[in-house]
C-alpha cells in the first residue's frame, strides 16, 4: 500500500499512463495526471478526489513546472514521477525512390521522447529534493520508459532505436546525479503492448510480433508495465537499472 504517496504518470490519459495512473490509485497514492491531450474531466470523473489532471506538453519547461506546481498545491509533495509520455513514428533513413528521412520528424522523435523525459525528470528532482528523508535517506524516485528497439530494431526504426537507447544511456548518470539527494532512477524498456498505439496494427503484424517473442506468445498487457513500475517504488535496492519487460522479443531484419 502506497498511502499517501504522491505520483505524477505523464501521458496518462490511456494506454501505459491511464493504467499506471489506475494502478497508484488503487494502492492508495495521490496520482496527478498530466497528457498533451485533454481528457476532458474522465480521470477525476472515474478515479476521484486522489487524481488531478492538467493538460500539458512534456517538452516545455513552463507546462512542466506548472504541473509539479499544482501537483504540490493540491496534494502537498512530489515522491515519484512515471514517464509514460511517448511518440513513435517508423520511417526507413532513405526511401527506395531516394528520399531522406524527414529531419523534422527525427527530431519530433527525439524532443518527445528524450527532451520530454529528461525535461519532467530535471523538474521533478528540484521538488522531490525538498522533500524531507525517509529513514533510509529517500527522498524520490522517477522512472523513465524506453523499448525494444534499444536493442533489437527492424528498418525503418533508427528514430525510435535512437531514442531509447538515449533514454537507457542516461538511466545510470542520471541515477549517480541524483543519488547523493536520495532519489532513484530507472528504467522500464517495454516490448508490444496491447494499447492504442498498438491497436493500429494488423492482425499479420502483431502475430508476427508474437512468434518473435520467446514467451508468451501474445502482446505486453499494460497492467504488467503498471505493476513493474510499482515495484521499482516499493523495491530500494532498484536505482540505475533498465529493466527489459518483452518477453524475451527479438526482431528479425526482413
Amino acid at each position: 500500500m502506497l498511502k499517501d504517496l504522491v505520483v505524477v504518470v505523464t501521458g496518462a490519459v490511456n494506454g501505459l499512463g491511464r493504467q499506471t495512473l489506475a494502478r497508484f490509485c488503487k494502492e492508495n497514492a495521490f496520482v496527478f495526471g498530466c497528457d498533451i491531450r485533454d481528457d476532458k474531466g474522465e480521470l477525476v470523473k472515474t478515479f476521484g478526489e486522489k487524481v488531478g489532471f492538467l493538460k500539458a506538453d512534456v517538452r516545455k519547461e513552463e507546462d512542466m513546472v506548472q504541473v509539479f506546481q499544482r501537483t504540490k498545491e493540491r496534494f502537498g509533495r512530489l515522491d515519484v514521477l512515471v514517464n509514460c509520455a511517448g511518440y513513435a513514428a517508423t520511417y526507413v533513413t532513405l526511401t527506395q525512390t531516394g528520399v531522406p528521412f524527414n529531419l523534422e520528424h527525427f527530431s519530433r522523435l527525439l524532443e518527445v521522447n528524450i527532451c520530454g523525459q529528461f525535461n519532467a525528470s530535471r523538474l521533478a528532482a528540484k521538488e522531490m529534493a525538498k522533500n524531507e528523508p525517509d529513514k533510509d535517506g529517500s527522498r524520490g524516485v522517477i522512472i523513465l520508459t524506453s523499448g525494444f528497439a534499444a536493442k533489437t530494431a527492424r528498418n525503418g526504426q533508427a528514430g525510435i532505436s535512437a531514442c531509447c537507447g538515449g533514454i537507457e544511456s542516461m538511466t545510470l548518470p542520471m541515477s549517480r546525479d541524483l543519488g547523493s539527494i536520495g532519489i532513484r532512477v530507472a528504467t522500464i524498456a517495454p516490448g508490444v503492448f496491447s494499447t492504442p498505439l498498438t491497436d493500429s496494427l494488423t492482425e499479420e503484424v502483431k502475430e508476427f510480433i508474437i512468434r518473435c517473442q520467446s514467451f508468451p506468445h501474445r502482446l505486453g498487457k499494460p497492467s504488467e508495465y503498471s505493476d513493474l513500475a510499482l515495484h521499482i517504488v516499493q523495491n530500494k535496492m532498484i536505482n540505475g537499472d533498465i529493466l527489459s519487460i518483452d518477453g524475451g522479443l527479438v526482431l528479425p531484419n526482413f
